[in-house]
């Protein structure tokens, strides 16, 4: 009987525990670069966080295409980035959040995440990550010290 109570308080908090979205693991580049990287994909962020490791995209479609805030569409999305980790190698969060408007509240509701479209988005980042890496100099042989 003990077993199973440890069993079962096991299992819930490591489902309890995951996070939902798209990573991209690895990323060797520092905070700036990321955030350069990230805002080549996702265009000027809606909202950056204070220690600028969150970026949120303004809305778009389901083809990324900018929807303007004041536009009533019946579905909007907006993807969210966090850079996770203190040191490097970082990891990276994505998500895109759907938007549902609501006639009765002439509001819009977060509906869930959509998983194709962050994983889209993902592969986006990850190839300007990669592209920003392929520029990086990593020796400089004017001034090596």
């Amino acid at each position: 009987m003990f077993r199973k109570i440890i069993f079962l308080i096991f299992y819930f908090s490591i489902l309890g525990c995951q996070t939902q979205g798209y990573f991209i693991s690895d990323s060797n580049l520092q905070i700036p670069e990321s955030r350069k990287a990230i805002t080549a994909v996702i265009g000027k962020p809606r909202f950056v966080s204070l220690n600028g490791r969150e970026l949120v995209s303004e809305y778009h479609d389901n083809q990324f295409k900018t929807v303007e805030a004041d536009q009533k569409v019946p579905v909007r999305y907006f993807t969210s980035v966090v850079i996770l980790g203190a040191r490097r190698p970082y990891e990276i969060n994505v998500q895109v959040i759907r938007q549902s408007f609501e006639t009765e509240t002439k509001t819009y509701v977060n509906t869930g995440l959509d998983e194709g479209l962050s994983q889209k988005r993902a592969k986006l980042i990850k190839k300007a990550h990669n592209y920003s890496l392929e520029k990086q100099q990593k020796f400089d042989g004017d001034n090596p010290f």
